[in-house]
């Protein structure tokens, strides 16, 4: 994983850069195929600290932006937020092939239950015209 740190209106230090990259070493199981590209940029805004992150998997980019009284609960935060938006998109491509579970699958099912029922009204109808 490839990370890059800039920090604005703020001094760099180690202990930041290290905590962040040890929190976001936690989102490497979301990596579905390519080298991840994580961009870190801390910033102070008057009373608040704020920690943004732009991340690059080759085909999608994900950013997630946290601001906190502390800069390490703003990572802790902005960390949680990606966590998040990775894990649907995992979840998303998984259930790709699942078609039953997808809104479509759902859909065509709803369409060939009424398909179903209306058939089988036009068979009663046919034998009760039969019938007389």
């Amino acid at each position: 994983m490839d990370c890059k740190f800039t920090f604005k209106h703020l001094e760099p230090l180690d202990s930041i850069t290290q905590y962040a990259q040890g929190r976001i070493e936690k989102i490497e199981k979301y990596n579905m195929h390519k080298e991840m590209k994580v961009h870190f940029i801390f910033s102070v805004q008057k009373e608040s600290q704020e920690a943004e992150v732009v991340v690059d998997t080759g085909g999608q980019h994900y950013t997630a932006k946290a601001s906190d009284p502390t800069l390490y609960a703003a990572i802790d935060l902005v960390v949680d937020k990606l966590e998040h938006q990775l894990r649907k998109h995992k979840d998303k491509i998984q259930n790709h092939h699942n078609f039953n579970a997808s809104n479509e699958g759902y859909l065509k099912q709803e369409i060939a239950a009424q398909a179903r029922e209306l058939h089988e009204d036009d068979n009663k109808v046919l034998r009760m015209k039969g019938k007389k």
